[in-house]
């Protein structure tokens, strides 16, 4: 029986334990969701209104009336959100004009839709229901759902005002950070925290900065796009393209499927609207998302795609819509951390998109083949010979 030296066992035993943390650690963020997700929510509103703070302190505005000024903004802010979306809430409920007002059309549509796959489905046409089949009561999911907001609202408000709380403290706190490092840490390693705190702030607030101006630019592009198709309920789709557009790739998708689908349900038969609409949506999403966002926020994040859509799920099944909010930035966070502590380089390297280090790859490679291109013995660059790259 072979026996693995000490070493690659005490590997091993670091790694199953660096496991079992991590699970820890994870199943304790979603026991304390109420208590932590109020403050990680402040504590990137102040990393988003840092740039301001900093701005006003080089004006010399005292910090008492830039604290004042701050909070006044955050509490604007919020109470338009709160007036926009109650308003939003109150058309779809409307019964002249909001789901109610719909509900037969969709009834017709299924009875439509019902009829033509009835043969295909081996059931009986006339009392085929395809919705009955797919044991969908969308009515009744949508108009709960909506009455559950509405009830909601002293949770929402007990919420943001713990929110608000913890900024304050934050903002407070805010000229104590770097003596508390100098103070804190041996001498070696203060400066390296300081930048490593300095590079998340710098890179999450511009993260924050880009994302507002992208999602704040595609809300009113679909707002404007249903008022010229004459799409109902404008305003809705416009507040949830800004909303959602801040959920990687999901939000998007579930915002434009959402409007493909509200097309199919007014215009239909009619579809030349519901191409129309399908297209105009789909070309504003592919331009500002695909195109405009990467440029202006210049790829600085540099994390994988496949590395956003796993903690996408992760931090939504620990916090819920609030951690699928914030997955990028914390993603990013624990990278910038993983690329300044040695042992967790090779989780920075993993976490990254990976461009740079292709690219080396590539040109090992090229240079392996033209030196046995005579022999016709092409090797592969092993992963020593890759240069290494900081994943930031």
């Amino acid at each position: 029986m072979t026996i693995a030296p000490p070493d690659n066992t005490n590997k091993i035993i670091r790694d199953i334990l660096a496991f079992f943390a991590v699970a820890l650690f994870l199943y304790l963020m979603k026991a304390v969701a109420s208590i932590i997700v109020p403050m990680v929510i402040a504590f990137f509103i102040f990393i988003f209104l840092n740039p301001l703070l900093s701005r006003m302190d080089k004006l010399r505005i005292p910090r008492l009336l830039s604290l004042v000024i701050t909070l006044a903004i955050v509490a604007a802010v919020f109470v338009l959100f709160l007036y926009v979306f109650f308003l939003m809430v109150n058309m779809l409920m409307s019964p002249e004009s909001g789901i109610p007002a719909y509900a037969a059309r969709v009834n017709q549509l299924d009875a439509a839709m019902s009829a033509w796959l009835a043969p295909y489905l081996d059931e009986n046409p006339e009392t085929f229901s395809l919705l009955s089949w797919l044991n969908i009561n969308w009515y009744s999911v949508l108009m709960s759902s909506l009455a559950s907001i509405s009830s909601k609202f002293i949770e929402v408000l007990s919420d943001a005002l713990l929110v608000f709380l913890y900024l304050m403290f934050i903002i407070l706190e805010r000229q104590t950070i770097h003596p508390k490092l100098l103070a804190a840490l041996p001498r070696g390693k203060v400066q390296r925290a300081t930048q490593m705190v300095e590079r998340m702030n710098k890179q999450t607030s511009k993260y924050l900065l880009m994302k507002v101006i992208i999602s704040l630019a595609t809300g009113v592009m679909f707002y404007f796009a249903s008022v010229i198709t004459h799409l109902d309920f404008a305003l809705v789709w416009g507040v949830l393209a800004v909303i959602l557009n801040f959920i990687p790739t999901i939000g998007s998708i579930v915002c434009t499927a959402g409007t493909i689908i509200m097309a199919i349900i007014q215009f239909a038969p009619d579809w030349g609207s519901i191409i129309f609409v399908t297209l105009l949506m789909i070309s504003i999403e592919m331009v500002l998302g695909n195109i405009i966002d990467p440029r202006m926020q210049g790829m600085q994040l540099n994390i994988s795609p496949l590395v956003i859509l796993i903690s996408l799920a992760v931090w939504g099944y620990v916090w819920g819509l609030p951690g699928m909010f914030l997955s990028v930035p914390l993603t990013s966070m624990m990278q910038i951390i993983c690329a300044n502590v040695p042992s967790l380089r090779p989780i920075a390297i993993l976490l990254s998109e990976g461009r740079n280090y292709r690219k080396d790859y590539d040109r090992k490679r090229r240079k392996k083949k033209s030196m046995h291109e005579e022999t016709g013995d092409i090797e592969m660059p092993d992963a020593s010979q890759i240069q290494r790259i900081d994943p930031q």
